[in-house]
Parts: C-alpha cells; sequence; structure tokens
C-alpha cells in the first residue's frame, strides 16, 4: 500500500485526535492507543496527540526493558528509556512524522520539548531542557536529565522517551505534578532522599495541576498553528 503523508499543519487541522481533553486510561490501554498512533503515522501519516492520566499506580518500563518483581502493575511502554512510577503525574504522547520535526532522534528531541519548555516556561521562566546526550546505567529514569527532559536547577521534572521508525516517531513525557516520596520509597525501595536529590515537582513550584493542564493543552494547540 503506498503511503500518503500531508504536511504537518495539513494534518493537524484535519486531525480529530487533538480534543482538548485529558483521558483517564489504565496503562495498558495507553501504551496500546499510544502504539496504535504509532503504527498510523509510521502507515499513513496521521499524527496524533495525547494527553492522560492513569486510573492506578502503574510501573511503566521501556521497550528494552525486563519487567522486576513489585506489587503494583508494570506495562511496556513502546518507547526506550528507564522505568517511571505513575499515578500521580501528567503523561502525553505525540506520534508525528520525522520530515517535520528534524529527522533523527537530537533534532526531534531539540524541536519538540523545546515548545514544549517554550510554554511551561510561562508557570516557571527557570525551566531549562536538558543537552546531556549520553546514557545512563539506572533502571529508573529519575536520576539523570538526558536529552530532551525538562529541568529546574538541574532537577528534572519532566521525563522523556522515545521511538523512531523509518518516517515517523512517538515521543512520551511524564510531567511531574506532585510526588507521595515515601510511597514511592515503599512500593520501588529507592530512598526518597535520593530521589528529592534529583527531582522535583510541579506541585513544589508552587504551579496547580489545572494550570499545568491548562499549559499542556496550550502545547496541543500550538501544534496546529
Amino acid at each position: 500500500m503506498q503511503r500518503k503523508y500531508r504536511s504537518k499543519k495539513e494534518e493537524l487541522h484535519s486531525s480529530d485526535h487533538f480534543a482538548h481533553t485529558v483521558e483517564l486510561l489504565s496503562g495498558a490501554e495507553s501504551m496500546k492507543r499510544d502504539f496504535e498512533n504509532l503504527i498510523k503515522a509510521e502507515e499513513c501519516g496521521e499524527v496524533s496527540f495525547r494527553l492522560y492520566q492513569w486510573k492506578e499506580t502503574t510501573l511503566s518500563i521501556g521497550y528494552s526493558q525486563e519487567a522486576i518483581s513489585v506489587s503494583i502493575p508494570t506495562v511496556k511502554r513502546p518507547t526506550g528509556g528507564g522505568a517511571l512510577l505513575h499515578g500521580e503525574d501528567l503523561s502525553f504522547s505525540f506520534a508525528g512524522l520525522r520530515e517535520d520535526w528534524g529527522k533523527n532522534s537530537k533534532n526531534i528531541y531539540k524541536n519538540f520539548m523545546s515548545l514544549v519548555l517554550d510554554v511551561l516556561k510561562n508557570l516557571v521562566p527557570e525551566l531549562d531542557m536538558s543537552r546531556y546526550k549520553g546514557g545512563y546505567d539506572d533502571y529508573f529514569c529519575y536520576f539523570y536529565p538526558t536529552l530532551g527532559e525538562i529541568t529546574f536547577k538541574g532537577k528534572k521534572v519532566i521525563a522523556c522517551a522515545m521511538r523512531v521508525m523509518k518516517h515517523s516517531f512517538l515521543i512520551h513525557g511524564s510531567v511531574f505534578l506532585s510526588m507521595s516520596y515515601q510511597n514511592f520509597e515503599r512500593l520501588l525501595g529507592i530512598s526518597a532522599e535520593r530521589l528529592k536529590e534529583r527531582i522535583i515537582t510541579f506541585k513544589e513550584l508552587g504551579v496547580d495541576a489545572v494550570e499545568l493542564k491548562k499549559s499542556m493543552m496550550e502545547v496541543e494547540k500550538r501544534l496546529t498553528l
């Protein structure tokens, strides 16, 4: 079947995947939808953006990771990166076309996450984007900000991961709305103090969850311009 690609602007104006809503689904259902959106982008040139939260506390792991034994549901993401605990975060996904965003992973991260950063700086002007291109050995992704992730004075506040195909890509993002550090320690055995040294949440920065959701919807709107 011949693929029919449309420009980013043409596709976004004609798509019904930009509904300005925050979905509440299980981790398995959200990962299924995100993967389906990646395939639609790859095979049909159809791009999509989602905002969602998680019905229950869930551990997501990168597609190349092996699951560990935990007392909560675990799902494998179609993107890479390290493991993340979900339930108090706001997640987003964007399935787009490489030709629209810089073709290689570095440029896609830089261009897309710069858009996110530009919007969120209206809430927290001190936010920055990590430009570290190396890897890390930790199973969890909290401790080392990597390329494209959003930070506040060196502490990670948005984690992201990507998967690139021939024509398309999928970016996942986890926006740290709030964090019950002691609960994190109880569930995953990682010191709350160690975690506090490496991440910060928007709640700790004085940003209301409603305002943050509105800002992420603004990101969605800018994708249609």
